[in-house]
């Protein structure tokens, strides 16, 4: 074949984009859409509000709660992100409810919907192979089952991510006003839902600059993005400026980085981890080779293209900690794993030969699906569980009021979501009728820990004896890792001094113990 009549990269990928969309009608990848999104909303609505809020959620809860005025207000003083989540949620707790059910489906939904756009945004790039097999590691993800089952912004992040992506392929195929406008559009939105989406955004809009930078839609486009994404910059600094992210950079940068790769394949953990998580990566690995090595040539671009994208985002994060802006952690550059599991499934689809593919593709499924059960089966491998310790304190303040000491811990939420009315010791001193001490038995585990049973805990021990003048102790009991000792007052309500019980308690209460009470 003459060089006259070879497909130019350029040709080829826009081929593949029109094939994929007409492809993408066939009844059978349909059917397997359906199927994919039916068995993630399975799996995200399971059990969705069977524990509590954890602390982050709490904020998110909280936030909900307020006048829309008064949570802008909030917003810079108690988080690290743009306002959008946020936003959607304050609307929907007054849809679906303000309950850990309701508020997670938020979260729920988004990882749904994320199914067929993650196939959508695979047919683009690859095949219709590609697009089903992306949809399917999608729906079987660990991490982005645990996001979808949380209420923060991640998973919604992931979507507009996966939706900027794809509306990216239909403005590098055709830059009209129209898809300029799209992709415009849900960029804008996924920055305004978690500034580190700019790890996809950038790099798709510097790629759009390199191959139409005399378009003039794509020029309005890029240039209402930046504009966004400068609006967004006076908020980061009053959110930077309140330290509320900046426990990330005492950990070690490397084990962050390290970390990224197996969180996304497998998420946190699960009950077999040290047998799933080698698998797992290996699996993952051998979808790069076969893109690599057993594939065509000519049907690589597409896959090649969301590499760079993947790997221009990293790069870019690596940047930004050069620059002193170091937030790394798997959470955060989560959208990251759109453009990465589409080089994965198209090794998979691409390889050859094919059934090693379908037969690995189906493996890393099923090992993704084996670990979400675990981890929902497993109380040490989910959030902490403070809703239980309440209802074990008991929802309602006794007469004469209580005084709660949480071993270890300084913050009023996620306990005080659960007990109404709860607050610090006015003045360290209070008088009350009965006095609960809470112990937090650490996993091994626990340390630089913000997943699973340890998030934003630290261990403490019971003491052989709590011995507060006044005070008797009437059970001990245990819920999840948390131990309850429950005390009352012998003689009526006793003054009590946080001071003094300080002092007999050998703690320290106001440094990284509190006493709180409930009235």
């Amino acid at each position: 074949m003459s060089v006259g009549a070879a497909p130019s990269i350029a040709h080829r990928r826009a081929s593949t984009f029109s094939r994929g969309r007409a492809e993408s009608l066939a009844r059978p990848a349909l059917i397997g859409v359906v199927a994919l999104t039916v068995l993630a909303a399975v799996i995200r609505f399971y059990r969705i509000g069977h524990q509590g809020f954890w602390y982050d959620e709490s904020i998110s809860a909280l936030l909900a709660h307020f006048p829309l005025g008064e949570m802008f207000r909030l917003l810079p003083r108690s988080e690290s992100t743009p306002p959008l989540y946020y936003c959607i949620a304050w609307v929907w707790v007054r849809v679906f409810g303000d309950g850990e059910a309701g508020l997670r489906s938020l979260s729920a939904v988004a990882g749904v919907a994320t199914v067929p756009v993650m196939y959508a945004l695979g047919a683009r790039l690859s095949s219709v192979r590609t697009g089903l097999i992306v949809a399917a590691l999608a729906a079987c993800n660990p991490l982005l089952i645990w996001y979808s089952q949380e209420a923060r912004a991640y998973e919604l992040l992931v979507l507009l991510s996966a939706a900027s992506l794809l509306a990216f392929t239909y403005l590098l195929e055709r830059p009209t006003p129209r898809s300029a406008a799209a992709w415009a559009i849900l960029s804008a939105l996924a920055l305004t839902t978690e500034y580190y989406a700019i790890l996809v955004v950038i790099p798709a809009a510097l790629w759009l600059l390199y191959r139409h930078r005399r378009s003039r839609p794509v020029q309005f486009a890029i240039g209402g993005v930046v504009a966004v994404g400068l609006a967004l910059i006076p908020l980061a600094i009053r959110e930077n400026e309140n330290r509320l992210s900046h426990w990330i950079a005492h950990a070690s940068l490397a084990r962050r980085i390290k970390e990224i790769v197996p969180q996304f394949v497998i998420g946190f953990g699960s009950p077999a981890y040290d047998v799933l998580e080698p698998l797992a990566f290996a699996l993952a690995v051998l979808g790069v080779v076969l893109l690599l090595t057993r594939s065509d040539r000519l049907e690589r671009p597409g896959a090649y293209l969301a590499g760079a994208i993947a790997l221009g985002g990293l790069v870019l994060n690596l940047l930004l900690i050069a620059a002193g802006i170091d937030d790394l952690l798997t959470r955060n550059v989560i959208a990251l794993w759109v453009p990465a599991a589409i080089v994965v499934a198209a090794g998979f689809a691409l390889g050859r030969p094919r059934m090693l593919g379908l037969l690995a593709a189906t493996a890393l499924c099923v090992i993704g699906l084996v670990a979400a059960v675990g981890v929902a089966r497993t109380p040490d491998l989910q959030r902490p569980n403070w809703r239980e310790v309440a209802a074990l304190i008991g929802t309602r303040a006794p007469p004469g009021g209580r005084e709660i000491l949480v071993q270890r811990y300084k913050d009023l939420e996620p306990l005080g979501l659960y007990l109404p009315g709860l607050q610090f010791v006015p003045k360290h001193r209070a008088r009350v009728s009965q006095f609960d001490v809470i112990a937090f038995d650490a996993p091994p585990s626990a340390g630089f820990c913000w997943w699973g049973s340890a998030c934003n805990l630290l261990g403490s021990k019971l003491q052989s004896s709590y011995p507060i003048p006044g005070f008797r102790t009437v059970w001990v009991r245990h819920v999840y890792r948390w131990t309850v000792v429950h005390m009352v007052a012998v003689d009526g309500p006793v003054l009590v001094r946080a001071g003094k019980v300080a002092r007999l308690l050998h703690t320290t209460l106001m440094h990284q113990d509190e006493l709180v009470v409930q009235y």
